[in-house]
Order: structure tokens, then C-alpha cells, then sequence
């Protein structure tokens, strides 16, 4: 795959994540401006199937969670990494002494161990965000009970040592 090729998927990959991500926020919104407009429920996805989206297609799993940036990240270093391999692969097929076949070839390895990693790392990422779709993200933190108001006596004891 020549850098030119790579360069495009990348770009048309990027403005596609864009423009459903600038649609994706629209979505939501009630049509009508009164209190009976009806708000539709994002689907809830099952994690095991989001990690294998993201296994199979790099940042498709993250894109099926609505995370366009990090599904535009993902399959930006996925397909990089695939490129430096076959890269280093080609140099190494080509080296004429046995040091500079080598070299290549570490340096293929590495590139290959970084794939894993980092699909591994988006498997992992598709997963969290799919199990943690319906989280709670009230701005309080705090610990204690929501005040209740009843009718009571309060009593004070004070000691003083």
C-alpha cells in the first residue's frame, strides 16, 4: 500500500467520523418544543460484540460506541502499524547481507508486537465504553443521602471536657 493510498482512506476515514459525528448529535433531539416530546433511548450495545467489531475492523468498535475521535485514533494506528510491518517486511526481502536483513526484521517484529498491543488496547477500549454506556454522570460526587425533609425533634448533646 503506497503512503498516498493511506494518506486518502485516512482522510476520507476522518471526514466520514466527522460528518456522523456533527449528525450523531442531532439525533436525540425532541422535534416539538413541548413537555410531551418523546426522547429516544440510545441502544445499548453488548460489550462482547463491540470488542469483536473493534477486533475485526480497526475503530469499528469505537464508532459503534459514538466515540468518532477515538475510532478515527484507532484505526489511524492500526493501519500505520500495518503499513510500518509490510514496510520493514519489503526492506527485509530485499537486504543483501545477513546484519542488514536482520535489522529490518527486528524492526518488522516490533512493528508487529506494537499491532497487537494496540489492538488489544482498542478491543479493551470498546469493551470499557460498551459496559459503561449507562453510567451515571451526575455532577454529585458526594456520599451522603439526598436530604429528606420530615417532621421531627432534633436533639444536641453537647460535652465539654
Amino acid at each position: 500500500m503506497r503512503w498516498s493510498h493511506f494518506c486518502a482512506v485516512t482522510f476520507f476515514f476522518l471526514v466520514f467520523a466527522s460528518t456522523s459525528y456533527s449528525n450523531a448529535q442531532t439525533v436525540g433531539a425532541p422535534t416539538r418544543k413541548d413537555s410531551s416530546a418523546i426522547r429516544v433511548q440510545p441502544k445499548k450495545a453488548s460489550p462482547r460484540s463491540v470488542m469483536l467489531r473493534s477486533l475485526l475492523v480497526p475503530g469499528w468498535g469505537q464508532y459503534y460506541n459514538r466515540q468518532y475521535l477515538k475510532a478515527a485514533i484507532a484505526f489511524g494506528a492500526e493501519v500505520g502499524l500495518v503499513t510500518t510491518a509490510i514496510y520493514w517486511n519489503s526492506k527485509a526481502k530485499g537486504a543483501s547481507d545477513r546484519e542488514t536483513k536482520l535489522f529490518y526484521q527486528n524492526n518488522r517484529n516490533t512493528a508487529n508486537w506494537f499491532l497487537l498491543g494496540t489492538v488489544l488496547f482498542s478491543m479493551l477500549d470498546a469493551y470499557v465504553d460498551a459496559s459503561l454506556a449507562d453510567f451515571d454522570e451526575s455532577p454529585d460526587l458526594s456520599l451522603t443521602p439526598p436530604a429528606v425533609r420530615s417532621t421531627g425533634v432534633k436533639l444536641t448533646v453537647k460535652i465539654g471536657l
